[in-house]
């Protein structure tokens, strides 16, 4: 599947779910916003519920993508099994923040190696982080420049965006953005 193809797939998939997506990505695109108000207590957000959001995120997305059934409270959903969504967000942020300390590429490629991790953890809850960042590596491998392409694609948009000072649009840009990344997650699997 090309990224031309995932990018139709996703828009494809979205149709009746827009609201569905936009509910499940806006605690997490939000979280960062309580750090302007207490830097200890936002940040301490931050760390704690990023994690089990972002399962819950990758939940809903990824069954948008795979045409299964979508309930809200699936946002949520991260927090049943928080231990390992807490270890796979903290783990992942250690491993690419000292990659990026070593120099900024090893930090990239880190990174790349660990963006499947939450679809993974998503599907596989019982999985230990390490176990999981193992699978995503293996998954990704061959695939690098294509998720490459596809970040850049909304890196782009939100720049293009953000210079129109129309910032507000880009918290649309998440929800398309995680569907597009559940697509090829699914396209992985194949």
């Amino acid at each position: 599947m090309t990224n031309i193809d995932i990018l139709k797939k996703s828009f494809q998939d979205l149709k009746g779910f827009w609201s569905t997506a936009l509910l499940a990505s806006m605690p997490l695109s939000l979280l960062p916003v309580f750090i302007q108000y207490d830097k200890t207590i936002g940040m301490l957000l931050l760390l704690l519920l990023s994690g089990a959001l972002r399962a819950g995120v990758s939940k809903v997305t990824l069954c948008i993508a795979s045409k299964q059934p979508v309930k809200l409270n699936y946002i949520f959903d991260g927090f049943n099994y928080f231990k390992h969504s807490l270890g796979v967000f903290l783990l992942s942020m250690l491993f690419i923040a000292l990659g990026l300390i070593c120099f900024i590429v090893p930090g990239i490629i880190i990174a790349i190696w660990l963006s499947q991790s939450f679809f993974i953890l998503v599907e596989n809850p019982n999985l230990e982080p390490l176990e999981i960042f193992k699978l995503s590596k293996e998954m990704i491998k061959g695939n690098e420049i294509k998720l490459v392409y596809l970040f850049l694609i909304f890196v782009l948009i939100s720049v293009v965006l953000i210079l129109l000072n129309l910032v507000l649009l880009t918290l649309l840009i998440a929800p398309i953005q995680y569907v597009v990344f559940a697509n090829f997650y699914n396209s992985l699997k194949k």
